[in-house]
């Protein structure tokens, strides 16, 4: 019994931190989105725009464009076709990553909420074994079957997260590059 009211309270509280964060993500598109790393870096999607900046390097900045023109500093950075891959493939994957990173973003809410409906299932069960021949253990086994079940999507759910940890260092191994073949990004000591 205690397993069940530990599982009560924790799906409660899943089911508050969830609902709160649940809108529609068709009507959740926006044109700017924005993300800190620890290392003074923040990375902007300002409408099409992918936008770098170092805030403790006077407000530096590196943009590239959907078209895949790159800016440093407000200025056009002229490449050659072997740049210009790079700055295209740059783009393409921190643009695959942020996607991905949404995406994971809403499963795990609603992996939260399925936690809240586990626990008011719950509720109702206990109360069915008031009510009829439906007992503690079977109780127990139907909690077990379904939280087996959620544990399943959590675990895919971080084998997607793992992956995009993957995606991240490569995306780091890919600016190193750009750093090597475009003397404007080297320049920067911070890209």
């Amino acid at each position: 019994m205690k397993y069940l009211a530990g599982l009560l309270i924790l799906s409660l509280s899943a089911f508050s931190v969830a609902g709160a964060g649940d809108t529609d993500d068709k009507n959740e598109r926006e044109s700017h989105r924005h993300y800190s790393c620890d290392d003074g870096i923040s990375i902007d999607l300002d409408d099409a725009t992918l936008v770098i900046a170092s805030h403790d390097r006077r407000d530096e900045r590196i943009e590239i464009t959907e078209d895949f023109e790159l800016y440093v500093d407000d200025r056009h950075v002229t490449l050659d076709d072997d740049q210009q891959k790079l700055v295209e493939e740059f783009y393409l994957r921190a643009l695959e990553i942020r996607d991905n990173a949404h995406n994971i973003g809403w499963e795990g809410a609603r992996i939260g909420v399925s936690g809240a409906k586990l626990g008011l299932k719950a509720v109702g069960r206990v109360f069915k074994m008031f009510l009829t021949s439906y007992d503690g253990d079977d109780l127990e086994e139907d909690m077990e079957r379904d939280a087996g079940k959620l544990e399943a999507r959590a675990e895919k759910l971080e084998k997607k997260a793992e992956k995009i940890e993957q995606m991240v260092d490569e995306l780091d191994e890919l600016a190193y590059e750009m750093r090597r073949e475009i003397p404007e990004l080297d320049e920067l000591g911070w890209f």
